[in-house]
């Protein structure tokens, strides 16, 4: 899919199908995770985004952008996506079978 990339310090949501991504922009580098809070499902693209971190806005738990690790329990990991910059836009590519955390 292909969207334009976000603002320094914020997040976008994109969706493909039935797949939401959280696309942000930390310190220039993009990154792509679920839009989808391990806890209760909340919108990470709708959270707080500050010094490399997301706070999800419904229960607070927050996630380190770098890793996808849940801050505190990094056993708990959100999937991250591969994507590219394609001059102001991007492209996420999200495979036609589900992935693990750690396979992007």
């Amino acid at each position: 899919m292909r969207a334009a990339a976000p603002p320094p310090g914020s997040a976008a949501r994109i969706t493909c199908g039935d797949v939401a991504v959280a696309v942000f922009d930390v310190d220039g580098d993009l990154v792509a995770f679920d839009d989808r809070c391990l806890h209760k499902g909340g919108s990470l693209s709708r959270g707080y985004v500050r010094d490399g971190t997301v706070t999800c806005a419904e229960h607070w738990w927050r996630y380190n952008l770098r890793t996808g690790e849940r801050v505190g329990s990094p056993r708990l990991c959100l999937r991250r996506y591969p994507l590219e910059r394609d001059g102001d836009a991007i492209r996420v590519a999200i495979p036609k079978t589900p992935v693990g955390p750690f396979d992007a």
